[in-house]
């Protein structure tokens, strides 16, 4: 009850950075110098109730995020002694749960280029386009390579789910391309776009520009930034 550490485990030493020998019996102050994990200790002397909070710190320079439970520490007579403090570090499914979020709303981003794309050139078609089989061919196979687009986009998140589940980490083989043909279906996934916005897209490409790319990728990422 004055803030005397009673015992701490080793789990908890190494959270602190502290010796179990130099921690047991001295003040909290010394061992937790976190101001809202010491305002968590102290509200939880004060109550008799159990608590909850999440709370951030750094360990070794690492951000760890903290699911900490307080519950009142009693004698066998029933006197409250202490506090039993309770530590679940929750890093690891806090990563996860900003990756998910981040990766929904680029996959938002990501579907809604090759669907506008896909209808805008289905909807020319239907307006008549189909008439004309060379420019008919070539929107199809546009909306060919948008639905390829999507089925990617599909392979990524089933990609994320066997991150989550701890089968391992996606890995990239490069390979050395033509930059030229990227940059052109880039700018046939975005032609009809443009055009709808009276906006004319150029590029300045040399055919025997070659780089260490995966074009698929590149070219959802050029896309995107067009």
């Amino acid at each position: 009850m004055d803030e005397n550490i009673l015992r701490i485990n080793p789990a908890a030493a190494r959270l602190f950075e502290a010796e179990i020998e130099e921690a047991q019996g001295h003040s909290v102050q010394e061992v937790v110098r976190r101001a809202e994990l010491l305002q968590f200790i102290r509200t939880a002397l004060e109550n008799d109730t159990v608590l909850e909070d999440d709370i951030v710190m750094f360990s070794g320079g690492k951000e760890i995020s903290l699911q900490v439970h307080g519950t009142p520490l009693l004698e066998q007579d029933g006197s409250t002694i202490g506090v039993l403090i309770v530590f679940n570090d929750m890093t690891r499914l806090r990563r996860l749960e900003r990756m998910r979020q981040d990766f929904v709303a680029n996959v938002s981003h990501e579907l809604k280029t090759p669907i506008t794309a896909i209808k805008g050139f289905i909807e020319t078609l239907l307006d008549g386009a189909l008439d004309d089989r060379v420019e008919s061919e070539r929107f199809l196979n546009i909306v060919e390579r948008q639905v390829e687009r999507l089925n990617v986009i599909i392979e990524d998140l089933m990609s994320l789910s066997r991150i989550e589940q701890g089968e391992g980490k996606n890995s990239f083989e490069l390979g050395i391309e033509p930059l030229a043909p990227v940059v052109n279906e880039v700018l046939n996934n975005c032609s009809m776009l443009a055009s709808q916005s009276n906006i004319r897209l150029e590029h300045s490409c040399p055919t025997d520009l070659r780089a260490p790319v995966i074009g698929p990728l590149l070219e959802q990422a050029l896309t995107n930034l067009v």
